[in-house]
């Protein structure tokens, strides 16, 4: 009996030795973050969207923050770059962070959200709990990322409809949890679909009581018209003050498009009155198209960076157009929506900007500059689209530290050597990248990122990961 449990116990911890050194391989390899420094960035044009440009302007870093905005002068340092214009570093609203198991995904999207100039992020709902440890891996410089912000878990119904997600029931329910999350320090609480009115009743007074956002998919039981000092995620309530929610999904696109102007008028003077704001995912809706006919709505170019895990992942994650039918109802919703965003815009409605990454097709940073191409069309501006990608969202997700380039905020900045206001194209050209003090070039993001598109679309991670996908 000694001799079979010593041949067991040896058989477990090899097979366990064995498994951590495949885990260990699997992951990507390190890249270097750079030091948090105080830092003079000189004669420099700042411009904050939706302001003027302010030329000859020099910029003093200290302790992560922005100390002071002054006049440049003779005795300050050299520039970074000459003639540079600096711009708040672009902010995703929504994004839905991958789960540990997807084996060194997290530093991918990460350092992605980098390379495509976004240096703050919103996680709306966390898929598992390893969220705040990559939030404090980011902002201890253990890993290069943007500012991570975090709703914790999604608040639903029974059953709960995705993976993290946690059902509330009572009212009781839905105060003690929003206490503990308030305590854990999130900022910001999600409610979803099946959310029960009673639930409801409980979450929104509490989550306004210690001053912490309430944002997410209207639910059902509860409608838009008895919301208040709330951001929709998509159009989730919209299409329905007076008809019922459809049964099984967060709204129908065809509801939307059936919309009266008098129906929209309606819906924008309650969203007015009662302080409420929207976050489309206008490119997530258009990116999904991919799943069902990827010969007609091919993927991005950045495809490229994600490992091919992911297109046998997206499929099964989540809803999409399969039918003729059903695609051609999702290109008349585009325009339905964007009109919408338009109008709500014009109706003095804080339209966000954000993507829903890991939607299928939905590439970290990437989506978001296409976000602001279609909000871009929605506003007739692409100034006003940048301004949702930085102060509008800056304003509801930490007011007054991001988003804008002013005294106190925090140091997330983009540096060009060209004047960024001449192609909404040439946003993801910066040339250099300050995320959280840590002062990034152009060149050293791109090579880390050639590292990783190595590593994850290589022939060991891509044929390890798809099998153990395919098995588990």
């Amino acid at each position: 009996m000694r001799k079979i449990s010593i041949i067991l116990g040896s058989s477990v911890a090899a097979l366990l030795i064995a498994v951590g050194i495949l885990v260990w391989l699997l992951m990507p390899p390190s890249i270097g973050v750079p030091a948090q420094q105080d830092h003079i960035i000189s004669n420099v044009t700042i411009w904050n969207p939706g302001e003027a440009p302010i030329a000859n302007q020099t910029i003093v870093i200290e302790d992560g923050k922005i100390a002071q905005i002054r006049d440049a002068r003779t005795d300050d340092p050299a520039p970074l770059c000459s003639g540079c214009t600096v711009m708040p570093g672009l902010i995703d609203a929504h994004i839905h962070t991958p789960p540990q198991m997807a084996l060194g995904n997290q530093r991918l999207f990460s350092l992605l959200y980098l390379h495509y100039g976004v240096t703050a992020v919103r996680d709306l709902g966390q898929l598992d709990s390893s969220v705040p440890k990559l939030q404090k891996k980011i902002a201890r410089g253990k890993i290069p990322g943007p500012r991570m912000y975090r709703c914790g878990p999604a608040l639903d119904g029974t059953p709960a409809s995705f993976q993290g997600a946690v059902s509330i029931k009572t009212a009781a329910e839905g105060r003690a949890k929003v206490e503990a999350l308030a305590k854990e320090g999130v900022d910001c609480i999600k409610v979803y679909d099946k959310l029960p009115a009673e639930a409801f009743e409980g979450i929104a007074p509490t989550a306004h009581k210690y001053g912490i956002p309430l944002v997410g998919h209207t639910p059902h039981s509860v409608k838009l018209n008895s919301i208040s000092n709330f951001e929709i995620a998509h159009y989730t309530g919209v299409p329905y003050l007076e008809n019922a929610p459809p049964e099984g999904f967060a709204y129908l696109s065809q509801d939307l498009i059936d919309m009266s102007q008098e129906q929209i008028d309606a819906l924008l003077a309650l969203m007015v009155q009662n302080n409420i704001s929207i976050l489309p995912t206008n490119a997530n809706q258009y990116l999904r198209l991919s799943v069902a006919r990827p010969d007609k709505f091919p993927p991005t170019e950045g495809l490229k960076h994600l490992p091919s895990l992911w297109e046998h992942v997206w499929p099964n994650i989540v809803s999409h157009a399969k039918t003729p039918d059903e695609i051609a109802t999702e290109l008349r919703a585009i325009p339905a929506a964007t009109a919408f965003n338009g109008q709500a815009r014009r109706a003095g409605i804080d339209v966000l900007a954000g993507t829903d990454v890991v939607m299928p097709y939905v590439i970290p940073g990437e989506s978001l500059l296409l976000q602001i191409e279609a909000l871009s069309k929605a506003f007739g501006s692409d100034e006003a689209a940048l301004e949702a990608a930085t102060a509008v969202n800056g304003r509801h997700i930490d007011e007054g530290m991001i988003g804008r380039i002013q005294p106190g905020a925090y140091a997330d900045l983009l540096l060009f050597d060209h004047d960024p206001r001449a192609d909404l194209a040439s946003i993801s050209n910066w040339t250099f990248l300050i995320a959280d003090s840590r002062l990034y070039e152009r060149d050293d993001v791109d090579k880390a990122v050639a590292r990783y598109d190595r590593h994850f679309n290589g022939a060991f991670y891509s044929s390890v990961i798809n099998f153990l996908y395919s098995v588990l």
